[in-house]
Order: C-alpha cells, then sequence, then structure tokens
C-alpha cells in the first residue's frame, strides 16, 4: 500500500532512501541548515585543497593535509576563528551592536 501511495519503486533501497530524505530534509528545515550553502563550503574547500596541492607540487614539496591539522599553530588559528566567530554571534543574539558608536570609542581612550 506504501508503495503505491508513493508511487515508487518496489524495493528496499528505495524506500529507505526515501524516508531518510525525508527526515533529513525535516532536520535540515528544523534546524534551519542550509544544504545549498554547506555544499558550496564543501566546493570551496576542495578547490582550495586542489589548488595548495598544486602549489606544493610545483615546489617539489609534500603537503599532507592530515598533518598539518594537527600542527599546534594551525590549532590555535583555528581556535581563534572560532572564537571570533562565537563572539560575534553572541553579540548578534544579545542584540548588540557589532561596531560602537565613535563617542564611546573615544571614551575608552
Amino acid at each position: 500500500m506504501w508503495f503505491l501511495y508513493h508511487n515508487r519503486e518496489v524495493s528496499y533501497r528505495s524506500a529507505m532512501n526515501f524516508t531518510v530524505s525525508r527526515r533529513q530534509q525535516k532536520l535540515y528545515q528544523q534546524h534551519n541548515f542550509d544544504l545549498r550553502k554547506w555544499e558550496a563550503l564543501i566546493e570551496d574547500g576542495n578547490a582550495l585543497r586542489k589548488e595548495i596541492k598544486a602549489i606544493a607540487n610545483e615546489y617539489d614539496v609534500e603537503w599532507d593535509e592530515l598533518q598539518e591539522e594537527k600542527d599546534e599553530k594551525v590549532q590555535q588559528a583555528l581556535k581563534k576563528e572560532r572564537q571570533k566567530k562565537e563572539d560575534k554571534k553572541k553579540d548578534k543574539d544579545d542584540g548588540g551592536e557589532d561596531d560602537p558608536a565613535p563617542e564611546e570609542k573615544k571614551e575608552d581612550k
């Protein structure tokens, strides 16, 4: 009956894909997840990786992404970036302004 109602191919795989994709879409909407933006970010990341590898090959350097991620300097830089994003998000959530008025800047000095 389910297959007739949904007009889908009668197979376990198609039924599973249909129900899982439906559930995913509901969760994406519930959590305001932009799938197109995510896919664009993935494409950008992959393009950057290809570019880095090409540059590394030009200089006869072997680039290992996993090794780079373990580097302490890289981890600290990533931590700082995440903290900046969290601070901006908190400022927006608190209703505060991103940049204080020029009078406030002068008083702080």
